[in-house]
């Protein structure tokens, strides 16, 4: 319960401070900004009396008002429990991408000498208008489809406009709004990414399209308000004004079936449903489908299942009578039971539908943790699912803000868990187990992200060089006597970064830089391949030293290939600076999701990770160190000197990361 309240205080909090969402306090400021600057100027009142005039007292304290901000409270807690059921637009994107790929045997980048800048403003553009479009077009089949009118009458039945009557909408029209958008944004995401590759990005303002902020910013509340502002005869045939859109409002019958759009008027232009204001009108906004303008949340959520349940009737069935009667009865009930009762009924069914399931992001391979997952599965009956990828997924996270079903963020390195920490993807986690079982530099000091296993960052040598027993820290690869007898895989790559980020924490900037130069010029060749290549490379004698993370050796030392077990057998390990600060160590780690429709089994999955079952799984699937200081090494794990590891806070290493690449830069490595 102590979840769902915080759920529910955010997802309220976010519909106001988000600038993607239209009431948030930005866009309000500026038109309420408009409101008074437009009223002085046009109508010479004072500043006292415009303000006034906009927030009446018999507008915003309205019986139909304070429906809407009923309305709104009850939609915010419903949606808590049906968004996670909705298909994110980032999971039908790639669904598309991948049917493209598919369809089109492969793809063609398209206008290749075309920028980033010109491919994201073409993007942005065909992106707007085609939800511009797909807007106008579900509007108008809302009061072109009598079940779908059904629902929508409830938006129309307010008899005063202000920025919230925006909420006032069924949950139904609602679900069908939010599946509109996931198909149009995941059309446009997936053609555009396949036509033209990692070019794509959406031109946003504060994180909501250009296009979108702009009209937002100019005063889109007034649309639903009680002043009137039109754009006059010429602009209104390009642009819907709030007048427009309250004359689509209104219960004069002339005004009936026009001006369905949002943003453009050029839909209804060609459509044929375009009114233009011809000057100020005293409007009349409700519904006569609704009788007596009935504010009551009973009615208001209930009738338009009656009315559909009277469409089916007349049309197919006269049986439905019955269900006619089922409704009818429940109109005498108090109105706040039969919203409760509503609620209790749609949390019944998707708790029904999602309990005991938990969804992963993960950046780490799926051989590596469907061992955990079985684990966790066959102890608490908990059934989970895994979305794998080794880059984007904090790009799909953001994109799919609370909407996204994310449960578990896991990933392989400090970088990546403080990419999502940066972004604010990641919902702090109070655990007294976590905190028991993860040392204090191992995790994040907001609680927001924990490490669950090491690597330690090892030098590997020939075993037929006999010298290079005398190399015992990282500084002594900076040693003239090994020039040319050292390999490496390029310095940027995030183990390499994490290293330097952690010499520059030891002995600072300009000795590590210093440090850096002299290993570049000891190289034997160009920086290049993975771990496991820098072994190979040594056992073929083209270099004599290398850095590796220690069990990409034990799964060459274990592999069933015979001449990857001789890579092995060609090298020893070195644990450098083990009379020092300790070898330098890397994690893989995890958090919950910040929007995670269920923190407590999230909460629970991570605990899990530290305890001794899952943290020798960590060693057995792939030779890591466990984070928990109880649970013992593997014996093949355990070096034979001892293994003292730097006590240096991790998150040091994500914090001196840009420091690090420029080193890694300037030195060209």
């Amino acid at each position: 319960m102590y979840e769902l309240i915080i759920n529910y205080k955010n997802e309220l909090i976010d519909t106001f401070f988000n600038p993607q969402k239209r009431v948030f306090i930005g866009y309000l400021i500026t038109t309420i900004a408009f409101v008074i600057t437009y009223q002085i100027l046009s109508t010479k009142v004072s500043i006292h009396r415009a303000f006034t005039n906009f927030f009446s007292k018999k507008i915003w304290l309205s019986d139909s008002a304070k429906t809407d901000y009923k309305i709104m409270l009850i939609n915010k807690f419903f949606f808590i429990f049906a968004s996670p059921v909705l298909l994110s637009k980032l999971a039908l994107a790639t669904l598309l991408f991948e049917f493209f790929h598919i369809w089109f045997d492969g793809r063609t980048t398209l206008i290749p000498n075309a920028s980033a800048i010109q491919i994201s403003t073409l993007f942005t553009f065909i992106l707007f208008l085609l939800d511009d479009l797909t807007k106008y077009l579900v509007h108008r089949a809302f009061h072109n489809f009598p079940i779908l009118w059904a629902f929508h009458k409830i938006h129309h039945s307010a008899e005063t406009l202000t920025p919230l009557t925006v909420f006032r909408t069924h949950p139904i029209e609602a679900i069908i709004l939010s599946i509109r958008s996931i198909i149009v944004q995941a059309i446009a995401v997936s053609v555009f990414l396949y036509l033209f590759g990692p070019r794509v990005e959406l031109i946003t303002i504060l994180g909501a399209s250009v296009f979108l902020f702009l009209f937002n910013a100019a005063g889109s509340n007034l649309r639903h308000s009680h002043i009137w502002i039109s754009y006059g005869n010429y602009f209104e045939f390009f642009f819907i004004s709030p007048a427009q859109h309250q004359i689509h409002h209104s219960t004069k019958l002339e005004h009936h079936n026009c001006n369905f759009g949002t943003i453009l008027a050029i839909w209804d232009l060609i459509g044929q449903t375009l009114l233009r204001s011809k000057g100020q009108e005293n409007l009349e906004f409700g519904s006569s489908n609704l009788k007596g303008q009935d504010h009551s949340l009973q009615t208001l959520y209930l009738s338009p299942f009656v009315d559909v349940a009277k469409i089916i009737k007349h049309t197919y069935f006269k049986e439905i009578e019955i269900m006619k009667r089922f409704f009818s009865k429940r109109k005498t009930h108090n109105p706040i039971l039969g919203c409760i009762s509503l609620s209790i009924f749609f949390i019944t069914i998707t708790t029904a539908t999602l309990a005991s399931e938990l969804n992963i992001y993960s950046h780490r391979q799926p051989f590596l943790i469907n061992p955990f997952i079985e684990t966790y599965s066959k102890k608490y009956g908990t059934k989970v699912n895994v979305v794998y990828a080794s880059k984007g997924l904090a790009q799909r996270l953001q994109a799919e803000g609370a909407r996204s079903p994310a449960d578990v963020i896991l990933t392989v390195d400090i970088a990546r868990l403080h990419v999502y920490a940066d972004k604010n993807l990641l919902a702090p986690i109070n655990s007294k187990i976590l905190k028991t079982n993860i040392p204090p530099h191992l995790r994040d000091f907001k609680d927001r992200w924990f490490a669950f296993s090491k690597r330690a960052r090892v030098i590997v040598t020939a075993k037929s060089a006999k010298d290079t027993s005398k190399i015992i820290t990282y500084e002594d690869l900076a040693d003239p006597r090994w020039k040319g007898r050292i390999c490496s895989r390029p310095g940027s790559h995030v183990y390499n970064r994490a290293l330097v980020a952690s010499l520059i924490h030891a002995v600072g900037s300009k000795a590590t830089e210093d440090w850096a130069k002299a290993l570049v010029q000891n190289l034997a060749r160009r920086p290049q391949g993975n771990d496991r290549a820098q072994i190979k490379a040594i056992y073929e004698g083209q270099c004599d030293i290398s850095i590796i993370n220690h069990y990409y050796f034990h799964k060459l030392k274990n592999s069933k290939n015979s001449i990857k077990k001789d890579w092995a057998r060609a090298v020893r390990l070195i644990f450098p600076n083990q009379n020092g600060r300790g070898s330098h160590i890397n994690i893989s780690g995890g958090g919950v999701a910040k929007h995670s429709k269920n923190k407590l089994e999230a909460k629970r999955f991570l605990e899990f990770l530290t305890t001794e079952v899952a943290q020798k799984l960590y060693g057995t699937i792939n030779f890591e160190y466990p984070v928990n200081p109880k649970v013992v090494f593997l014996d093949e794990l355990a070096p034979k000197i001892g293994f003292i590891e730097d006590q240096m806070p991790i998150s040091r290493i994500a914090e001196l990361a840009p420091k690090a690449q420029m080193i890694i830069d300037r030195v060209e490595w």
